[in-house]
């Protein structure tokens, strides 16, 4: 035996109309009677016009025109509004005209118009118009934005295109949020003020994050690496690492769910370096472990041992996640046992079961454990031992509640207790063998 791992009715409603529609017909028949009128027909006013029918067509005709009336209000409201809007954009965009101011016109105009605008992926669709507050901060900012470039100030042309940026965030207006920081970071970057297209570049990156744009927010932020590696600006460097070890990672992560093997392996990769180099030791931990879970399900055990063994030694504590120091153990000694490191397989299991003795919060892990110590110890004939493991798994399998572990539980310690017992039982047998003869015939069917 082998040790299994742990890894009707719409025609009774007709005829009840028609039965009460008998019933009624009577009294309807003598109330028309008694006011002169033939039986069954509707009553008439003294000029003979039917009155029932005249009034109720009134009364609809009226309720339609009423509704009518509305729709048509809304409509006139709805073209007023835009008419004001279109005369308001018009006023704003010929009076930067007349300040002399051409180039803040042309930005004006796009803006308005929704040239830099596109979907917005934060939970609503940008509308093409913009509120009439947004226009006049619009046209005041790209005022200032034009007389500071005039005079040749930077830092207040960049300050006008920044708060332009910010407002626009706060609308959720993430394209427009885009252009202006564009517009600053080009900026900055012709005056070479480093300081600026930092700053441009960070919030850039945030926005093309937001909009999900990965491409985008990764060549954001390894130009922000360049910038300040170029200017060797520490601080920056490792913001920018930062930045680029959560985005790696979101990469790497959604290729992995996907399962494109090769490009989750590139991208965890890519997110160990980063993270590496920002100090952030829990997505270095994250990324040795699902890399070396990646590579000993694709067969490459040297690989696995690797990232497994770093998680394990290294990242586990930083990480915090019992059940995945579990699992990599548990990993971890199974690529030992493949490669013929019994012993080594064996000595990371029993100090991690030591260690995770300690804790009684999490019990999947020790359950793993003792499941891969049994096995390991049958394999070796060490049945004792096996029975020992076996043992403790199905107690903590029986205190877990999960019936497929505590099957498999139940299976693999009654092989190892057979295992045990089936050399007393042969030495049995073969030392009375007429008794056990005796015992057969007791058996037979009479």
């Amino acid at each position: 035996a082998g040790i299994q791992h742990i890894l009707g009715s719409s025609a009774a409603s007709s005829a009840a109309g028609r039965s009460e529609v008998g019933l009624r017909m009577p009294a309807m028949a003598t109330a028309y009677t008694t006011q002169g009128s033939v039986p069954g027909s509707p009553p008439m006013n003294m000029s003979g016009s039917l009155k029932g029918v005249s009034a109720g067509t009134q009364r609809r005709t009226f309720k339609d025109k009423l509704l009518n009336m509305l729709e048509e209000a809304e409509q006139q409201e709805a073209e007023a509004l835009r008419e004001a809007q279109s005369q308001d954009k018009k006023s704003l965009s010929i009076a930067l005209l007349l300040e002399g101011r051409p180039e803040a016109f042309v930005d004006f105009f796009n803006v308005s118009h929704g040239a830099p605008g596109g979907p917005s992926t934060s939970g609503r669709e940008e509308d093409v118009e913009l509120p009439q507050e947004a226009l006049l901060l619009l046209k005041a900012q790209l005022s200032k934005a034009d007389a500071a470039r005039v005079d040749g100030n930077v830092e207040a042309h960049f300050s006008a295109f920044k708060v332009q940026a910010k407002y626009f965030l706060q609308l959720g207006r993430l394209r427009h949020a885009e252009f202006f920081l564009r517009r600053a970071q080009r900026l900055a970057r012709d005056a070479g003020w480093v300081k600026g297209d930092l700053e441009a570049g960070v919030a850039l990156g945030l926005v093309y994050e937001e909009l999900l744009d990965v491409d985008a927010a990764v060549s954001c932020h390894e130009q922000r690496l360049k910038v300040a590696s170029d200017h060797m600006l520490n601080d920056d460097m490792a913001a920018a690492y930062e930045s680029l070890t959560h985005v790696y990672l979101g990469v790497a992560e959604k290729e992995e769910k996907a399962g494109d093997v090769t490009a989750a392996l590139t991208g965890f990769s890519k997110c160990l370096s980063a993270a590496e180099r920002a100090g952030n030791a829990v997505v270095a931990a994250k990324a040795h472990f699902r890399m070396g879970m990646l590579h000993f399900g694709a067969g490459r055990m040297p690989d696995a041992t690797f990232h497994l063994r770093r998680f394990v030694e290294d990242g586990a504590a930083a990480l915090g996640d019992r059940v995945a120091e579990g699992v990599a153990h548990t990993t971890l000694a199974q690529c030992l046992r493949s490669s013929g490191d019994a012993a080594g397989s064996i000595a990371l299991l029993e100090a991690y079961l030591d260690s995770a003795g300690r804790s009684s919060t999490e019990q999947h892990g020790p359950a793993m454990a003792c499941c891969s110590l049994g096995t390991i110890y049958h394999e070796q004939g060490d049945a004792q031992r096996a029975v020992t493991m076996f043992e403790r798994f199905f107690e903590i399998a029986r205190a877990l509640g999960d019936r497929r572990v505590l099957d498999t539980a139940r299976f693999n310690l009654g092989v190892a207790r057979g295992t045990l017992r089936m050399p007393a039982y042969a030495a049995a047998v073969a030392g009375d063998l007429p008794k056990l003869l005796e015992w057969k015939a007791s058996r037979a069917g009479l």
